[in-house]
């Protein structure tokens, strides 16, 4: 299960905290909570100190969303290896 939650929110950004599990069976539901936010022009943080895991797809969408616009915070080690690995540096 992955648990999105508004933490704060101005006109030009939010801060979106991650917990849980960030696998295929929510991966869409990341990807379009955040692309709602980016076509409102806003910025996008993700606070992921509490992601347990991510699989392929979660990854996939992770490096997909445009890096210049979105940025993650606080990510696990692994996640942000994986993250390496698959192309968002």
């Amino acid at each position: 299960m992955l648990k999105i939650t508004k933490i704060q929110e101005s006109r030009n950004d939010i801060l979106l905290k991650l917990e849980g599990k960030i696998t295929e069976q929510w991966a869409a539901l990341l990807d379009g909570e955040c692309r709602s936010y980016l076509r409102q022009n806003k910025l996008v943080y993700l606070e992921c100190s509490s992601v347990e895991f991510v699989d392929g797809r979660g990854i996939e969408v992770l490096n997909n969303l445009p890096s210049n616009h979105v940025t993650l915070m606080s990510a696990p080690g692994f996640v942000t290896e994986m993250l390496q690995f698959g192309g968002r540096s």
